[in-house]
């Protein structure tokens, strides 16, 4: 009778699953130097000789792992070098940097559909807007004694 019912069994769902690592541990090993040979010197060494290709493969595998291990250590280095870097930032570069974070002024023009009076409306903002800013300008540059001093006072 009701067709939003589900026709087949819902099956279970596994909510517990294994565990993964990341990235695998990596284990200290001897650096060699690789010489081809048919097996007798893995066997010297106390190792099977690398006969079949799921070998090989999962040697490469573990190569692989910790090359990206080693490569994600140099990077997070790298990052943290830079940060201890930018403790000696000059004023001058932090200045540069927050004036880099201020909002510019945009004026966005009407395209063609739209009527004469709406481009006109917008080349008076502009003007508006350029007005405002020198005002803006000046009052920063030329601050009173007076508001200086309350400035520096709010600070020390």
């Amino acid at each position: 009778m009701n067709e939003y019912l589900s026709k087949t069994e819902i099956s279970s769902v596994d909510r517990v699953s294994a565990r993964t690592n990341a990235v695998p541990a990596v284990s200290a090993a001897q650096s060699a130097t690789v010489r081809p040979d048919n097996g007798d010197a893995a066997a010297s060494r106390g190792r099977a000789p690398l006969g079949s290709a799921s070998d090989r493969a999962a040697l490469d595998d573990e190569v692989a792992s910790a090359a990206e291990y080693a490569r994600i250590h140099a990077e997070i280095a790298d990052i943290m070098a830079d940060v201890r870097a930018g403790a000696s930032v000059t004023v001058e570069a932090a200045a540069l940097e927050i004036q880099s974070m201020l909002p510019t002024p945009t004026v966005i023009v009407p395209l063609p559909p739209a009527s004469k009076e709406a481009v006109e409306s917008t080349v008076l903002l502009a003007r508006r807007l350029a007005e405002q800013s020198r005002y803006a300008h000046a009052a920063q540059a030329h601050l009173r004694r007076g508001t200086v001093d309350q400035i520096l006072s709010a600070v020390v």
